[in-house]
């Protein structure tokens, strides 16, 4: 383990980040357009799940103390299967840097700079990323929380602004819900964000004291703070008109308009998710870069992070357009991010109360 610290403070401020990260701008279409009037109320429960997700976690961690995720799948199996399971999570940390990393060049396309080249915005946040995760998850974490307050303010100011144009009516339309369908149909919720959330196994070692409250209030309070931009989402564009934008929140702000000359305050929003993506993407990409070094036993960092640039930005390639990354989302990310937020977290549980069990027994039949 590297010899760094992080408080409890930085642990949380770096969980809200990165649980809102992409989700904010790409989850509220989708949600309102399976859950109509009611995906606020989705996202809650989906918070609920989450939160239970890193009570597990928390419990994890706490029965390999000190250990990373790689670590912890090397003790937990032996070296042969420990390895091939560690090897599965970097991949898995390489594909989310990716999908991040896509979902960004897709949004400046869209809605920036439709004439520049999409892998030209890969390069440039992923060679930021890359130096950024050179100075390490301290530097990281200090970034942050230099850059929430900002985030917050120009984010919610002009929200709150903007609900003069709130209409109550929105939320009583007759939209035929089906729960047992609208349950199943966004099921997505529960993996995007909440259980990205695994990665975090990789620094918990690192937080001084108090990780157990800074990580649940974490996922709490950007689970909030996603409630919150689906529910105003809904009562400021309606359902029907919720339902067909990629980017809702983008949408409200392009819309803005104080007095006759402010105006284009999506620029700002456009700030606030370049940003909040890169800090989010910065987690993910420490997380492969760690869990290699410690895996192969490669003493310096930057001999990774560098080919890593190459790696992800060949992958976030791999989708077509974002209607294909969406429809990836709806379809099929539940089931693939349970393998490794709940069935390989799971099986680190049993098998460290198999080995304490046993080593019970032989003290009782050496006594």
């Amino acid at each position: 383990m590297e010899s760094v610290r992080l408080s409890a403070w930085q642990f949380h401020l770096l969980t809200q980040v990165y649980v809102i990260g992409t989700a904010f701008m790409l989850l509220p279409g989708p949600i309102i357009s399976n859950a109509k009037q009611y995906g606020w109320v989705v996202v809650i429960w989906a918070t609920l799940y989450g939160m239970l997700l890193a009570f597990g976690y928390l419990y994890l961690a706490k029965l390999y103390p000190g250990k990373s995720l790689v670590e912890i799948a090397l003790q937990a199996f032996g070296k042969w299967a420990g390895s091939f399971v560690s090897l599965l999570y970097i991949v898995f940390f390489i594909q989310i840097a990716s999908w991040v990393t896509r979902n960004l060049g897709d949004f400046m396309h869209i809605n920036l700079m439709p004439r520049t080249p999409i892998s030209l915005f890969h390069i440039m946040i992923l060679l930021v990323s890359a130096y950024a995760v050179s100075k390490g998850i301290e530097s990281i974490a200090l970034v942050n929380e230099l850059l929430v307050p900002y985030l917050y303010l120009a984010f919610w100011v002009p929200t709150v602004i903007m609900l003069r144009e709130w209409n109550w009516r929105y939320f009583h339309v007759s939209y035929p819900l089906h729960l047992s369908d609208a349950v199943i149909q966004t099921r997505y919720v529960l993996a995007f964000p909440f259980m990205e959330t695994v990665a975090f196994l990789m620094f918990i070692p690192y937080v001084q004291r108090k990780v157990n409250i800074a990580f649940i209030t974490g996922i709490a309070f950007s689970g909030a703070m996603l409630t919150a931009c689906v529910f105003i989402s809904i009562g400021v564009l309606g359902v029907y008109r919720g339902q067909k934008l990629v980017y809702p929140i983008f949408s409200i702000f392009r819309e803005m308009r104080f007095t006759g000359f402010i105006e284009h305050l999506e620029a700002i929003l456009a700030v606030n998710i370049v940003l909040v993506v890169c800090m989010k993407l910065c987690v993910l990409f420490y997380c492969a870069v760690l869990g290699i070094c410690q895996l192969f036993k490669i003493e310096k960092r930057n001999a990774v992070i560098y080919p890593m640039v190459w790696v992800i930005s060949a992958y976030s390639m791999l989708f077509t357009n974002i209607v294909v990354n969406l429809d990836w989302i709806r379809n099929y990310m539940f089931e693939y991010y349970s393998l490794f937020a709940v069935a390989f977290p799971a099986l680190f549980i049993v098998a460290a109360k198999w080995r304490n069990n046993g080593r019970l027994m032989k003290k009782d039949s050496s006594a």
